[in-house]
């Protein structure tokens, strides 16, 4: 399992990108974009384990919140521990 890229990493890419003429930072766009999802939902499940952990939330509370389903909450706790536990950046 691939561990995502970490928010800095992420600002770094990007900053360095913009340093690119034109035509390679088209090549490499389609690269960031998977990286930037990557990070991004990475970010998210950690948000999402910090408002569980807190007791201040339930899984429930924060689906509504979020428009998703308790389900679509769980999993993406799920995924954001299993890759925690496997040694992914927790920021």
């Amino acid at each position: 399992m691939t561990r995502p890229a970490t928010l800095p990493e992420l600002i770094t890419a990007l900053q360095q990108l913009a340093a690119l003429p034109p035509l390679e930072r088209a090549r490499r766009a389609p690269e960031l974009i998977d990286v930037a999802k990557g990070a991004l939902a990475h970010e998210r499940g950690a948000a999402i384990a910090e408002a569980v952990d807190s007791g201040d939330w339930t899984q429930a509370e924060i689906a509504r919140e979020l428009g998703k389903s308790r389900q679509k909450i769980g999993d993406m706790l799920a995924a954001y521990r299993a890759m925690s536990k496997a040694g992914a950046p927790t920021s």
